[in-house]
């Protein structure tokens, strides 16, 4: 195959933030933004990337890393690693998923090239591989992260991820989905630090704090699986007490949150992600246009690729 194509959606964390990280449960779903790779194979050995945040060309014996194309190079690194022929590529990467939003851009990404390397490796074939080798290289990456909005990127819908086995179980196709950006992002690692850097591992409120999430994202599963909106965003409400208690919410975040609880036809609202910045996100549908609201929907296609004839089809 000389020419193919790769998609991947972005995601929105729903429960367990910070918790999956010890390996709690967390529900997430996939996003109707999407990431869009294009592939050429070359003649040669190089390596041509061409995207909006930056454009690199290097081969396979260099293989030279670009400090804004992390999560794309380490998993061509990976392919270097496990593949017997390296072809050369042109890699063309075409985005609506605004970066600096927290709507999975990163996970949306290595998505993409896991679906995109399909076509070359006999190790990607099944959803659970691509998520485990993609989880890891999200690791090597930025130290830390439990791979839930790839889990979400590589299913689609409305998942739950159980990071003690590897579990991902779909939940739901469709969820009315509101979502405002707060207007800055604090990194996900630097969160995860402070974190840590407040809560020690041998505090008993960490771990009850660890219990009241992992025991309100099972109440959510039971929520979504029984259609039960009311109760969901019940959830979603007490989920953000817990975020609040943490840490990890602010007076921006707050207010933006009591202001989507306080629109009629929303159900509930919390912080969506690491906290300290990105977006909130609510439950329902609002009876009027909310100020900032983004333009999410939930998608059931999960990432996937196909070759150019099926494209022209």
């Amino acid at each position: 195959m000389q020419h193919w194509h790769s998609h991947a959606p972005g995601s929105l964390m729903l429960f367990g933030e910070h918790a999956v990280l010890q390996q709690r449960s967390a529900i997430a779903a996939a996003i109707d933004h999407w990431l869009h790779i294009e592939w050429k194979r070359r003649d040669d050995d190089r390596l041509i990337i061409r995207s909006v945040l930056a454009d690199h060309e290097t081969d396979w014996q260099q293989l030279a890393d670009h400090p804004k194309l992390s999560f794309l190079m380490v998993c061509l690194q990976w392919f270097k690693n496990h593949a017997s022929i390296l072809p050369g590529l042109e890699i063309t990467i075409l985005s609506d998923i605004n970066s600096t939003q927290g709507l999975g851009s990163s996970s949306a990404v290595v998505a993409a090239m896991l679906c995109g390397l399909m076509p070359l490796s006999s190790e990607l074939n099944s959803v659970s591989e691509r998520f485990v080798v993609g989880r890891d290289l999200i690791r090597l990456v930025q130290g830390a992260g439990s791979g839930t909005d790839l889990a979400a990127a590589l299913t689609g819908g409305v998942m739950q991820l159980s990071p003690e086995t590897d579990g991902i179980e779909r939940l739901a196709d469709q969820l009315p989905i509101v979502s405002v950006y707060v207007g800055y992002k604090t990194p996900t690692p630097v969160v995860i630090q402070r974190v840590q850097q407040q809560w020690s591992a041998e505090n008993p409120l960490w771990h009850g704090w660890l219990d009241c999430v992992d025991d309100i994202t099972q109440q959510a599963k039971q929520a979504l699986q029984g259609n039960d909106l009311v109760q969901l965003g019940r959830c979603m409400n007490m989920a953000q007490g817990l975020m609040q208690g943490l840490g990890v919410s602010n007076t921006d975040l707050d207010t933006l949150v009591h202001q989507l609880r306080a629109t009629d036809g929303l159900l509930g609202a919390k912080i969506s992600g690491s906290g300290l910045g990105d977006c909130v996100i609510a439950l329902g549908t609002p009876a009027h246009p909310i100020p900032g609201a983004l333009p999410v929907a939930i998608t059931p296609q999960a990432a996937y690729w196909h070759s150019e004839e099926e494209a022209n089809k």
